[in-house]
Formats: C-alpha cells, structure tokens, sequence
C-alpha cells in the first residue's frame, strides 16, 4: 500500500507545552491530555482533534492535534490538573505547522525565563 500524497493528508498543528509537575513520561502526558480531552469534547470531539504527544523532553512536549482544532486542544490542555498521578500543569508556549517551528519556541521559553 503507497502512502497518501501531500496533498491528501490531513494537515496537523503542533503545540509546545511546558509542563510544571514531577517527572513525567511520555505516556503520562498523552494519558492527562487525551483524557482532558475526552472529558471536555467527548469521543466525536476527540475523534476530530486527534490528539498525540510526539515529542518531549525534560520539561517540554509537542502535541500534535488537526488543523483546525488548535483551540480546542490548548483548552483541554489548560484544564489538565493531574499526570500521572501527580499534580500537573500544562502550560501552551508556541503552536505551529511544523514540529521544528515548535521546537524553536524552546530557546524563547528558556531565554524569557533566564532574564528574570
């Protein structure tokens, strides 16, 4: 089976989190997020959203999610209180279409944060 051109995949948003809690794994993160969700739109809602962790590294995380549903997404991320069985907090940093886009909102993050 071939792989659907460019022009007829679904196109994606990736959104940079950063989260405040213990240590986390990657599991953890998609477990409190598609939970989140789940409770805030339902299984048609989620169903559209397509929610998936692709990356994360220390106290960061990519989040893919449709085009179209950016909103949605950072919302149920924002109402994320527990990972893991931790209090947890998701904080939205950077959305964007592609995942190194994303990942260049880490230097900002960090060079924000250190001026302090």
């Amino acid at each position: 089976m071939r792989p659907l051109p460019p022009t007829l995949r679904e196109n994606r948003r990736y959104i940079l989190i950063k989260i405040e809690a213990g240590e986390l794994t990657q599991k953890d993160i998609y477990r409190a997020a598609a939970d989140s969700v789940r409770d805030l739109f339902g299984d048609v809602g989620a169903s559209k959203i397509h929610p998936a962790v692709i990356w994360s590294e220390e106290d960061f995380a990519i989040v893919r999610c449709s085009r179209g549903h950016e909103l949605e997404m950072t919302a149920a991320l924002a109402c994320v209180t527990k990972a893991g069985g931790n209090p947890a907090v998701f904080r939205t940093v950077k959305t964007s279409g592609t995942v190194l886009g994303a990942k260049k909102g880490i230097s900002v993050e960090k060079r924000y944060h250190n001026e302090d």
